[in-house]
């Protein structure tokens, strides 16, 4: 989002704080959106969940606001402690929680046992309309972002909202009875060995899990209605561009119980995007072009007359205004591993075909038309093959473009050496010599 580049190309693949980091930091952090904003007379304030260097935080790399590396822990800083203080208010204890694994671990859901005002999402949402309000009296052009860390887990709303929606009228995902065939063997061991306790639940004991996940939600959302209804309430809202999206969707007992994230299914990778700007952009208007999270930095670039051509994210400006453009035919995924290094990639066309490439495992072909659910692994089905050699070839395309360090092990996998880089080939005694 602060790049506009491939994970791949800026090499932060990985959460930044995690035992096996690719990277603890971006190598060039003088050229994320605020430093380019800030050259246009941008003030650039930060509230939230960083995530972006593990040593350091936003302060420190030019903003104005909080200042937590790393994932960040609210609940230790110093500011959010005298804000409860100074209000009467202290860190809730969770009633009915709920754990993943046994021996009460993995806290993943529960009721806060507190008033909203207590919460972390409800202090950021005051964090933010502050800052807001100071930033709009000096009249200065500004670019503010807010991060929730919700509604990933664990999801805890407070009691003003918790209980809002019914859980016995939550109706099963389409893939919750999937029994993992056609599936890498990965799939399986996370979904049986990493959440233990989820493993062995049915949809009834799902249904709770959701429901508090629905709850958090619109807590979430109900503080979102608060910034926006301070630059209404500031006279700024007009001209003020919002972008709502999120980092990554959720399993949510998805295929059978997954949790959190991890696997390239749509559950975890397809994500809300909404933007707000009431000068431009007629509410209601939609986009059906391919968006990438990385596109939020070009189109704000070329909204404020900065285009560069050079990022690998797109702007998508001109759908705002319900003009057509030349869109992407297909986009390119990238998964590095969560709770270990693991390589996949996937390509996903505008026409609704899949397909998930695995170095270490089997691949998946998808007809998210038909199975929308990706129950279905057709890689092997007759009346798919030339589809499916039509998504190799486009893999291989898209791998090449990108510059993925993949590409080679991607062609070459695919019986296509005449493609490959042949660096290190050890069937070319003048290329691979020691």
């Amino acid at each position: 989002m602060f790049t506009g580049h491939y994970a791949l190309k800026h090499g932060v693949g990985t959460s930044c704080d995690s035992y096996h980091a690719l990277a603890r930091n971006l190598p060039d952090l003088e050229s994320l959106l605020h430093h380019r904003l800030k050259a246009q007379g941008y003030r650039c304030g930060f509230a939230g969940k960083w995530h972006v260097d593990a040593d350091l935080g936003p302060v420190d790399h030019g903003f104005e606001g909080m200042n937590l590396p790393g994932y960040g822990d609210l609940k230790q800083e110093p500011q959010f402690q005298r804000y409860l203080r100074a209000n009467g208010l202290s860190y809730g204890s969770i009633q009915e929680p709920i754990y993943a694994n046994p021996g009460k671990q993995t806290l993943s859901a529960g009721r806060w046992n507190g008033p909203v005002e207590s919460t972390p999402t409800h202090y950021l949402a005051d964090y933010t309309t502050d800052m807001l309000t100071r930033f709009a009296a000096d009249g200065q052009p500004f670019f503010l972002t807010c991060q929730f860390w919700g509604p990933h887990s664990p999801y805890l709303p407070s009691p003003e909202f918790a209980g809002r929606h019914d859980p016995r009228a939550i109706p099963p995902w389409i893939n919750f009875d999937d029994d993992h065939q056609g599936k890498p063997d990965s799939v399986t061991r996370f979904n049986s060995d990493f959440y233990r306790t989820f493993a062995n639940y049915r949809w009834s004991d799902w249904q709770q899990v959701i429901a508090f996940c629905y709850d958090f939600t619109t807590m979430i959302d109900a503080q979102i209605g608060r910034i926006v209804d301070r630059l209404d309430q500031l006279g700024v809202a007009e001209n003020t561009i919002v972008i709502f999206e999120s980092d990554h969707g959720d399993s949510l007992g998805c295929h059978h119980g997954l949790f959190d994230k991890g696997h390239m299914y749509q559950e975890d990778y397809r994500i809300p995007l909404l933007v707000r700007w009431p000068a431009r952009v007629c509410a209601g208007t939609k986009c059906d072009e391919l968006v990438y999270n990385m596109d939020l930095m070009p189109i704000i670039l070329d909204i404020i007359g900065q285009p560069d051509d050079l990022l690998d994210g797109k702007s998508f400006l001109p759908c705002l205004g319900g003009t057509p453009q030349a869109g992407r035919d297909a986009i390119y995924l990238e998964f590095h591993g969560l709770k270990y290094l693991y390589s996949q990639r996937a390509v996903v066309t505008k026409e609704g075909y899949k397909y998930i490439f695995t170095p270490g495992d089997q691949d998946e072909f998808y007809d998210l038309n038909q199975d929308p659910g990706e129950l279905h692994n057709v890689i092997a089905v007759d009346s798919y093959r030339e589809r499916v050699e039509d998504l190799r070839h486009k893999m291989m395309e898209m791998a090449g473009q990108v510059g993925d360090p993949l590409a080679d092990c991607i062609c070459k996998l695919f019986g296509h050496w005449d493609k490959a880089s042949k660096t290190a080939d050890p069937s070319d005694p003048v290329r691979y010599r020691l």
